[in-house]
Formats: C-alpha cells, sequence, structure tokens
C-alpha cells in the first residue's frame, strides 16, 4: 500500500538537490469538487461516512481527507503556474483511478479532471505513464468535453479507451526496449491534432522493473527516455505542462530518486526555467 510519507522523502530530496523551490499550497475550497464527483460521495469522504469514504483502499481518516486536499490545491495551484511560467511540479500521489461515484486504487478524487472541471474552457491533455491504466480519468473524459486521456501503462486497470481516451499497452520484455518511445510518438500526434491550452503529465514510478507490481520492465534509462519525451512533446508543441510524481511500492529512498530523475529531466527540457 502506498505511503503519504513517501512524498515527504521525494520532497527532502528535491531540496537537497537544490533543484526545486517547494511552496505549501493554499487553502483548498472543497465546494469545487462539486459537480465533478457525486454528492453522495463528497459528503461521506468530507465526513467520513463509510464504507464510501474508505473506497479509495486507504482506511479514512481526517489527516487523509485533509492531506488529498493538499494535494489537489497544490494541482490547482500547479496549473496556474504553468500558465504563467511554462511549467509546474505538484509534488503528489497519483489520482487517475478515482471516478464519480467514490474512489479507487488508492485515488480518492480525480485531481487530474479537476483541472477540467474548474476551467471548462481550457482543453487539458493528461498523459499518464503509470503502470496502471487511468481508467478514472478515462471515465471523467467521456463527461467532460475538454478533457483528454492518452495513458501508457502495463497493467490495463479497465482502461478500454473511448474518442477522447486512448490506451497503450507497453510491456518491454514482450514489446521490445523501443516500444515506449513508439507509443509516445502516437501520444505526440494525438496532442498536436487536440491543441491543448495544458498538458498533464502523470510520471509514474511503479512502471519501474524493481517494482513489485510493475509488467512495463521499465530499466531506470527507460524511464528516463519515456519523462523526455514526455516534456519535449510538450515543450515543441508550446504547451505549458503539470506534471505529478505517481505510483510506485518500492522503498521511498528508491521512488525518491526515481522522482528527482523525472525532475532533472524536466529541467534539462525546460531550462533555464526553474520548478516552483
Amino acid at each position: 500500500m502506498p505511503s503519504l510519507a513517501r512524498l515527504g522523502v521525494a520532497a527532502r530530496a528535491l531540496q537537497d538537490a537544490g533543484i526545486a523551490d517547494l511552496h505549501t499550497p493554499p487553502p483548498f475550497d472543497p465546494r469545487l469538487l462539486r459537480g465533478l464527483h457525486t454528492d453522495a460521495y463528497l459528503d461521506a469522504f468530507e465526513a467520513g461516512l463509510e464504507p464510501l469514504a474508505s473506497s479509495q483502499g486507504i482506511r479514512w481518516n481526517a489527516r487523509l481527507r485533509d492531506a488529498t486536499y493538499a494535494m489537489l490545491a497544490g494541482q490547482l495551484a500547479a496549473a496556474r503556474h504553468a500558465w504563467s511560467h511554462g511549467l509546474a511540479m505538484n509534488l503528489a500521489r497519483g489520482f487517475h483511478h478515482a471516478v464519480p461515484e467514490r474512489g479507487s486504487g488508492f485515488c480518492a478524487l480525480n485531481g487530474l479532471a479537476l483541472l477540467a472541471h474548474v476551467w471548462p474552457t481550457m482543453k487539458v491533455f493528461v498523459i499518464d505513464c503509470d503502470e496502471h491504466g487511468g481508467n478514472g480519468t478515462e471515465e471523467f473524459a467521456a463527461r467532460l468535453p475538454n478533457l483528454y486521456n492518452a495513458s501508457m501503462f502495463g497493467t490495463r486497470f479497465g482502461c478500454l479507451g473511448h474518442e477522447r481516451s486512448w490506451p497503450y499497452e507497453v510491456r518491454l520484455a514482450r514489446d521490445g526496449r523501443r516500444a515506449h518511445l513508439r507509443a509516445l510518438a502516437a501520444i505526440e500526434q494525438r496532442l498536436a491534432r487536440v491543441a491543448p491550452d495544458l498538458v498533464v503529465y502523470q510520471a509514474g514510478a511503479d512502471s519501474h522493473e524493481s517494482d513489485p507490481k510493475n509488467r512495463s520492465g521499465f530499466s531506470a534509462r527507460a524511464l528516463a527516455e519515456r519523462d523526455l519525451a514526455v516534456f519535449r512533446m510538450a515543450r515543441r508543441a508550446g504547451v505549458p505542462l503539470v506534471f505529478v510524481v505517481a505510483g510506485g511500492y518500492q522503498r521511498a529512498a528508491d521512488i525518491a530518486r526515481i522522482n528527482l530523475t523525472t525532475a532533472r529531466c524536466a529541467l534539462r527540457v525546460f531550462t533555464p526555467r526553474r520548478l516552483r
């Protein structure tokens, strides 16, 4: 089971490396979630009403609720920063399995879909490169006409695709060492056709070959290739980008090293801009 504590380890690694300015997000207004998730679920998650409150798979408590709200506040702040500066990072766990009626897969509230919900005139293009397919975001993309979801995964997790959601199953041992780059090239073509206002990149660490849940089989080098490819496609398209460091079931220190590499790849592509 993932732990919020690993995000603290990643935060310290970023600070120690001197490559990110970390900011506490402003307070989150839960009313922004109304109309995205159902009222029954939002009421249960706010008050701790079971079984819905713990439907993500982690036992509900007020601290978990408040941490989830803080991650969503960070998502909104990161989007605003990206629109002003081109790039932003939200140091947050993944959101992509949460569906309108409940949480799922350790994701309580879908912070990827939230951006499209809060800014309905902006086209939001999610590039989800977690080990597990972004089934929740896919479901929201069927409801929100300004949300698009391209998901590259090793484990499908119910992600099947539709007119605004495109699944790419990649397992390097089966498909070849450069299969992920071919999938990302196809995603870039989708991105060009959509011409979004914002790219949101879910940089899953659980695709790493040492992760106990992985089927993707990505080496550290392949993960860096993946990250660079996503950052470069957004840079070429001239589209602001927000990235989150999602997934990961190894030791917190091992996940932090993967997260740090993702941040370094962002700086390599977007230099001289700095992450904030």
